[in-house]
C-alpha cells in the first residue's frame, strides 16, 4: 500500500485570480512599454528624416541660386569660334548699352514681395502677396560656345537655373536677346506646398517655362548691397522696391540697379508633414539673419519643422560702365 501511495502524482494547484491578474499587468506593462519604445524610435526616426528633408532642400536651393547669381554678367571676350574664313569671332556684351534703360537688359533685377507667372519673361511687381512675402530674382549671363561647331554647341560651362548649358551669343553681334535667363521664385504647387522655382527660357521653342527645384522653400527674400559712390564697396542693403526708390525719375531705375555689387539671400525651409515638433506661436523667423530685424516671418504653429539659410554673394563681373 505505501508503494501504491507514493506512485500516485502529487496534487495540482492553479494560481489564485489574484496571482493571474498580477502576471497579465506585469506582462501589459511589458507590451505598453515595447510598444511606447518602437513608436519614440519611429518618430525619432521620421523627424530626423524631415529635418534631413528640409537641410537637403537649403542646400540644394542655396548650391543652384548661388552658382547662378555668381554668373551674372558674365561675357567671354576671348574668341567664340572660328568663322569660314578662318577669323576668329568674339562674342560679349562689350556692345551692350550700360545706359539701357530696359530693366530685362540688367544682369540682376528682382521685385520685392511678389507673385510670378510661370509663362513669360516678366519677374513680377513689387507687393503683389507673393507666397510669405517672398521676392523674385531675375538673373541674366552670356553662355559660353565650344571653339567648334560653328559658336552654337555650348561647352558646357554656363548653365541656366535648371543646368541646361547654354551657348555663347549669335555670330556676329551680341544682344541681349543672346543671353540666358533664370528666374527665381516661390510659388505654391497643386497640393499647397510652397516651392522654390526656376523660370527659364527653353532652347527648342523660345518659350518661358518653370520648373520647381526645391520642395519646401516658403520664403524666398533678397536684399542687394548699393554701392552709391562706385568704390566697389556697398554703402546699405537695399530692397527691390528701395533700389529703384533711390531713383530720380523712372527713365533712371536701371542706372540704380547697375549700383548693385553683391546680393544678400535668405530661404526658409519646412518639413513636409506635423512631426509633433513644439507649437510656438510666437515664434519668429529671420529670413535674412538677426541683423535684418525688420524682415521677419512668423509662420503658423503647425508643428512643422523648419529651418534658415542666409548667404551672401558678392557680383564678380562688370555691371556697368567702370568709372574713369
Amino acid at each position: 500500500m505505501a508503494g501504491r501511495e507514493s506512485m500516485r502524482p502529487a496534487p495540482q494547484r492553479g494560481v489564485t485570480l489574484v496571482e493571474l491578474l498580477v502576471a497579465v499587468a506585469i506582462a501589459l506593462g511589458l507590451v505598453l512599454a515595447a510598444t511606447a519604445t518602437f513608436v519614440g524610435s519611429r518618430q525619432l526616426f521620421q523627424t530626423h528624416t524631415e529635418a534631413q528633408a528640409v537641410e537637403d532642400s537649403l542646400r540644394f536651393a542655396g548650391f543652384v541660386v548661388r552658382g547662378i547669381v555668381r554668373q551674372a554678367g558674365y561675357a567671354d571676350y576671348a574668341p567664340d569660334y572660328i568663322d569660314a574664313d578662318g577669323m576668329s569671332a568674339t562674342g560679349s556684351n562689350a556692345t551692350l548699352l550700360a545706359s539701357s534703360a530696359d530693366p530685362f537688359d540688367l544682369n540682376i533685377v528682382g521685385a520685392r514681395n511678389t507673385r510670378v507667372s510661370a509663362v513669360g519673361n516678366g519677374y513680377g511687381t513689387h507687393d503683389t502677396r507673393g507666397v510669405n512675402g517672398s521676392d523674385s530674382l531675375l538673373v541674366r549671363f552670356f553662355g559660353r560656345s565650344r571653339s567648334s561647331g560653328g559658336g552654337v554647341e555650348p561647352d558646357g560651362t554656363m548653365v541656366d537655373c535648371m543646368g541646361f548649358a547654354q551657348p555663347g551669343p549669335t555670330a556676329g553681334r551680341s544682344a541681349s536677346a543672346d543671353r540666358a535667363w533664370s528666374f527665381f521664385y516661390v510659388a505654391q504647387a497643386a497640393d499647397g506646398e510652397p516651392e522654390l522655382y526656376c523660370k527659364y527660357r527653353s532652347e527648342k521653342d523660345g518659350r518661358f517655362r518653370a520648373e520647381p527645384l526645391a520642395r519646401g522653400i516658403e520664403v524666398f527674400k533678397v536684399v542687394y548691397g548699393y554701392d552709391g559712390n562706385g568704390d566697389g564697396v556697398p554703402e546699405r542693403w537695399l530692397d527691390a522696391a528701395q533700389i529703384e526708390a533711390q531713383a530720380t525719375s523712372a527713365a533712371k531705375v536701371a542706372d540704380e540697379w547697375r549700383k548693385v555689387v553683391g546680393l544678400r539671400i535668405g530661404m526658409v525651409a519646412r518639413s513636409a508633414r506635423d512631426n509633433s515638433a513644439p507649437r510656438q506661436a510666437s515664434e519668429l523667423l529671420y529670413p535674412l539673419g538677426p541683423t535684418f530685424f525688420d524682415v521677419s516671418f512668423k509662420p503658423k504653429p503647425d508643428g512643422r519643422l523648419r529651418r534658415v539659410a542666409t548667404f551672401t554673394v558678392m557680383l564678380r563681373n562688370v555691371v556697368k560702365d567702370p568709372v574713369p
